[in-house]
Order: structure tokens, then sequence, then C-alpha cells
């Protein structure tokens, strides 16, 4: 399970790869906060409807509002409930800007560190884009036991699709 969130409408679109079956994401896309929770999931029966859904909605995405990382992360730990052992989950930040809205990386920090243990236990895999600061990035890959990827590389392991791969080796 993946949790793709965020705030540049185009990142997605450079995602060629296929997503595995029963693989299931859920996009988050924010401004100055979370706008919609849509989660799609790939059927073993229709591997190809679930990622044709993702594509839609990423393609459907327009960049307005501020930049609420922190805000849009508490809302996906949130989203995630309390079960998250029963699955591989993850949580992905994509971002080409850096926080300028909702709460500030100190507020975030005593939020995830209030979480219980086993949502700890998500880690966050911040996506560069653009803009973003890498340092605030990195500092919210390194608190959550998550690591940056830099997805203005067009091919190669530093390329959207090796990130996602990457990113699936961790779980």
């Amino acid at each position: 399970s993946g949790l793709v969130n965020g705030d540049d409408p185009s990142a997605l679109t450079g995602l060629t790869g296929d997503f595995r079956e029963r693989e299931e994401v859920t996009l988050l896309p924010f401004g100055t906060s979370v706008k919609q929770v849509r989660t799609h999931t790939v059927d073993p029966a229709d591997p190809k409807a679930g990622p044709a859904a993702i594509r839609a909605d990423t393609a459907a995405l327009t960049a307005e509002g501020d930049t609420a990382i922190y805000s849009s992360l508490a809302a996906a730990y949130d989203h995630l409930g309390p079960d998250t052992e029963s699955a591989f989950t993850s949580i992905v930040l994509m971002t080409d800007g850096e926080n300028t809205a909702g709460r500030s990386a100190a507020d975030f920090t005593v939020f995830y560190r209030s979480l219980p243990p086993a949502r700890q236990a998500t880690p966050v895999f911040p996506i560069v884009f653009g803009d973003s600061d890498r340092s605030e990035l990195d500092r919210i890959a390194a608190l959550t036991g998550g690591r940056l990827f830099d997805g203005t590389k067009e091919q190669g392991p530093g390329s959207l699709d090796g990130a996602f791969e990457e990113i699936r080796g961790y779980q």
C-alpha cells in the first residue's frame, strides 16, 4: 500500500512503470490544504484499470494555493488509520515547493512523535521536484525512516520510475 501525496499536478505524468497487482495507491493532492482523497487498487482481474484511474486523476490536477507540506503529511498519517501492520505501507511526498502554509516542521515533529509506534513505522519518501527545499524534505525522510529521491532526473535510478522501484524495495 502506498500513499502518494503531492502539490505538483504534473508529478505523476512521468511515472510510466506498471503498478503491482493488489497495490493500493491513495492520492492526496494538496495546496493550502488537502483537496481530495482518492484510493485506487490494482485488481488482478483488471490490472490496467487501477493505473489508468491513477493517471486520469493526476492528469486532472491543477496547482493552486500555498504549499502545506506538514499539514498534508499529518492528514496522510491520519488517513492510514491505526492498522498499518497488515500491509506494506509508505507515504510518498511529491512537491515542487517548500512549506508555506499550515503546520510547521516543529508541529509535525510533535504530531509524528505522538503517533503509536505501529504508525510511526510508516516512512515518508519525499521526491524532489522544481524548487523544493531539499534540506526540509531530507529532514522529513530522516524523522520518519524514509529516504529523499530526486524526481527531476529523466532516466536512470533517479527517475520517477526508478524512485518508485527503490521505494518498493524498502517494503
